[in-house]
């Protein structure tokens, strides 16, 4: 079986392991950009690869989590190397893990759980909004966003003024602020 942009989630349900391949053959260009960005500081080259490995994992096991209405398949996968991502840079930092019993209380209040929830609907409406833009809009917001890229990198890449593409995040900005909820 052919695997397509439609069928591949399916076929990860499936564990088909061709799947997994397409998937890392299509976007792992702009997943090791991502992790890369975000590490780039801290990280050597071992730690970005091992991102990236551990975010194709997560696909691999976690694959009943992509809900297309939320967003795109590179949507969720950018979305899952930023935070593995910024999960590293943490561990990097040498951030203390508390780990006794009587600490863990301390740690997962009622509020943080809140706080957890709310940013993901946030998340949500601003991946859904974001996939309803036009493809040269949401490839310079994922550039400008998720992978870090200069304007003036943005504006070449895609045959643009410096300008034209500040208008174009102001407007998308401009689009987020007006419909994500408070």
């Amino acid at each position: 079986m052919e695997i397509t942009d439609e069928n591949v989630i399916q076929q990860l349900k499936y564990k088909n392991q061709d799947a997994l391949e397409y998937i890392m053959d299509t976007y792992s260009a702009g997943v090791y950009g991502l992790a890369c960005n975000i590490l780039k500081d801290l990280g050597q080259q071992e730690d970005i690869e091992e991102c990236v490995s551990d975010v194709f994992v997560s696909v691999w096991e976690d694959c009943h989590h992509y809900n297309p209405i939320k967003g795109s398949i590179k949507t969720w996968l950018l979305i899952l190397t930023k935070y593995k991502a910024l999960d590293y840079r943490r561990q990097m930092y040498g951030e203390k893990r508390i780990t006794r019993a009587d600490n863990v209380e301390k740690l997962v209040s009622p509020k943080m759980v809140e706080n957890e929830i709310i940013l993901k609907e946030e998340i949500s409406q601003i991946t859904a909004i974001i996939d309803q833009l036009g493809d040269k809009d949401q490839q310079i917001f994922y550039k400008r966003y998720f992978l870090y890229e200069t304007i003036d990198k943005i504006a070449g890449q895609l045959g643009l003024t410096r300008h034209a593409v500040d208008n174009r995040l102001w407007r998308i900005r401009k689009i987020l602020k007006e419909n994500v909820a408070e």
